[in-house]
């Protein structure tokens, strides 16, 4: 399959968005869009649908072409033909070419008990063929997996599709675009609104997925997780970059310092070259060579400047109006909900001055809520929280993605600041870049991302010594998301904040509150120490191991079924006996310590391995085995140390008998 736009332009209103532009998808490629909102990204996935048909001048070579007939997948394609029908049953739709074909070798392996003809055996060993190849052993469990990872419940299965709210049908929507399994698979910000669980499934879906997929998304720790190309659309071109974001980051600053040092060498050639055509263009004996510095100034081939990024973005002052004190809030049993019967959580923590606290967990657990009990928007169930000495927070709500308001944007600032100037008031405005007629744009017509811009200048514009945050990086493209990161680490206050993002969570963060079964837990450090528990676990096993004291080892040939006179052991005296049994007996209990801890660490890594929840995770599966196989080499190492432990014990033991036995 290909899929292949050459030399197209397109645009609105006779304005061109994307000029001179060609993008290509092959079979297995796994592609991101990216570039800030407004720049063509959305647009560019319509081309690929038809959605926005592309024109080609008469007699020129196709603009769009398509190698195969691809299907290609869609969120808008995904509808429900009878909202009747139970959660699990409308998911198994999409597995029914596997069931079909289970169906029918459960059929031929009943028909093998009496009839072990050639043609029956042929049929089952085909079909039980093209069944391994559409991994019919897994789906069930990749199904189960994925609606767990989404947030439905076991019991979720058997409800009826018309029980679930509107979000939830969204998602329910999405899990079937994602295993329809299309030759082309377009996802257009596919992590907004999914919790930390659920984007880790569906990255390790997509980096295992067998046909192509092409992604638009701002979420860069997600783009370095799945996508092997990345087109950045800037300045109305559309470049094409080999690798993840990270790669897509390097490779660009590579090309930009280079393209930047060619042109600077030319410009310096040409300024050489023309001052020598001035200096002499009226001097007879040198007119030949001022002709041809002519002629080579006009065959030159001029390499353009380079674009710099389009990193417009906003600023803020970021020095608190006042300091708070150091205990900047205390959380004792603090039960939040909306309802004192449906308790979502209960919070224990400490926030010191300075710390920027990460709020993270899956959908529905009670984060937006901590934000809305301590901000006392909501009411507290019980237990209770303490702000601090002169705390002055500003808090930052999720927004609806747009306004009903009919205000102006200068308005709406200046009722919020009625103390400012005009002035002053578009001063404010133009470093969150709302600027000349910007400002009398209303409410209602601002996009996502101009209203979180909007409520991040107010909240700047009061100084607080706390910011609350959340979600504010939605509506964000990267480089908004950039500025923001640089903006909370230069601030000088403290910083509670709930967040998706990963790569934002792992900047801000130095320490994360974690939401899980109703309760909370503290980490102290950053996300990507806390991300992989397992793998973090195993390596601090084996430091210890690496650091622990090896035992002396006496160099000389044991025989325990026939022990020698001259043993080094059991020549001892009674008095260096008792000190070495001592010394024996504390290296076999660090002995068996460690080997208690690896053998519960293994229990741990094969109870994962037969979770169905990461049962099609194949990364995951062979991180585990990997770590599985290390833990239990440590074990051998401990067991094979004790042995040795045990048999000098064993023989000090004989020094001092014959000693009781001498008395």
């Amino acid at each position: 399959m290909q899929i292949k736009i050459n030399k197209a332009s397109f645009g609105y209103n006779g304005e061109n968005i994307l000029e001179n532009f060609s993008f290509e998808v092959n079979t297995t490629d796994k592609i991101a869009i990216i570039g800030r909102n407004g720049s063509g990204k959305t647009t560019l996935l319509k081309m690929l649908t038809g959605e926005i048909e592309l024109h080609q001048p008469d007699n020129a070579a196709p603009v769009f072409s398509v190698t195969g007939s691809p299907t290609i997948g869609t969120l808008k394609q995904m509808t429900f033909d009878d909202e009747c029908v139970t959660l699990e049953d409308e998911i198994l739709k999409c597995y029914q070419h596997i069931i079909d074909l289970e169906n029918r070798l459960n059929e031929l392996q009943k028909k093998l008990e009496t009839d072990y003809s050639d043609k029956v055996v042929s049929e089952f060993s085909r079909v039980h063929d093209e069944f391994e190849r559409n991994d019919g052993y897994l789906y069930k469990a990749e199904m189960n997996s994925i609606l767990s990872s989404f947030g439905f419940t076991e019991t979720d299965k058997f409800k009826q599709l018309f029980e679930f709210s509107g979000g939830q049908k969204t998602k329910i929507a999405f899990i079937k675009l994602v295993l329809s399994k299309p030759d082309l698979l377009l996802l257009d910000e596919p992590t907004n609104h999914l919790d930390i669980k659920a984007v880790n499934w569906l990255e390790n879906y997509i980096s295992s997925y067998k046909k192509a997929v092409v992604i638009v998304s701002h979420d860069r720790a997600f783009l370095d997780n799945t996508v092997n190309v990345v087109y950045e659309i800037a300045h109305k071109k559309l470049v094409r970059y080999a690798g993840n974001y990270s790669k897509f980051l390097e490779t660009k600053e590579a090309n930009f310092d280079s393209q930047m040092k060619m042109y600077e060498a030319q410009q310096r050639e040409i300024a050489d070259i023309q001052a020598f055509i001035d200096r002499f263009r009226y001097k007879a004996t040198k007119a030949n060579a001022v002709q041809s510095r002519v002629k080579m100034l006009e065959k030159m081939e001029i390499i353009p400047k380079p674009e710099k990024a389009d990193n417009k973005a906003f600023k803020a002052r970021i020095k608190p109006e006042v300091e708070s004190g150091n205990e900047v809030l205390s959380c004792v049993n603090l039960k939040i909900g909306y309802i004192r019967e449906n308790v979502l959580s209960t919070v224990d923590f400490k926030l010191l001055k300075h710390e920027r606290l990460g709020v993270i967990g899956g959908n529905g657990l009670g984060k937006s809520t901590l934000l809305a009990t301590i901000t006392e928007k909501l009411p507290m169930l019980s237990g209770h929280f303490k702000w601090g000495y002169n705390v002055e927070y500003g808090y930052f709500e999720q927004l609806a993605s747009k306004s009903s308001s009919n205000k102006t944007i200068y308005e709406d600032f200046q009722a919020a600041f009625p103390d400012l100037s005009g002035n002053e008031v578009r001063t404010s405005l133009g470093r969150f870049l709302f600027s000349g007629e910007d400002v009398l744009k209303k409410l209602s017509s601002l996009s996502g991302g101009e209203l979180v811009r909007l409520e991040l200048c107010k909240i700047f514009e009061r100084k607080p010594n706390v910011l609350i945050l959340d979600e504010p990086t939605n509506h964000m493209d990267i480089t908004s998301k950039e500025t923001l990161e640089d903006l909370i680490l230069k601030y000088e206050g403290t910083v509670i904040f709930v967040s998706h993002d990963r790569y934002f969570v792992n900047k801000i963060a130095t320490k994360l509150l974690i939401f899980e079964n109703g309760e909370t837990k503290i980490f102290d450090g950053k996300y990507s120490d806390y991300a992989h528990p397992n793998t973090k676990i195993v390596e601090e096993i084996t430091k210890e191991i690496e650091k622990k004291p090896k035992p002396e080892k006496i160099e000389y040939p044991i025989d325990y079924d026939d022990p020698k006179e001259d043993d080094p052991i059991l020549s001892l005296s009674p008095y260096l006996a008792r000190k070495e049994k001592n010394k024996l007996e504390n290296q076999l209990k660090k002995t068996e310590a460690k080997s208690k801890e690896a053998e519960e660490k293994l229990k741990e890594l094969q109870e994962d391995f037969v979770n169905p929840e990461i049962a099609t995770d194949f990364v995951k599966l062979m991180e585990i085995q990997a770590e599985t196989e290390k833990v239990e080499s440590q074990i051998e190492k401990f067991m094979a140390d004790w042995l040795e432990i045990q048999e000098k014990l064993e023989k000090i033991e004989t020094v001092l008998s014959k000693e009781e036995k001498e008395e």
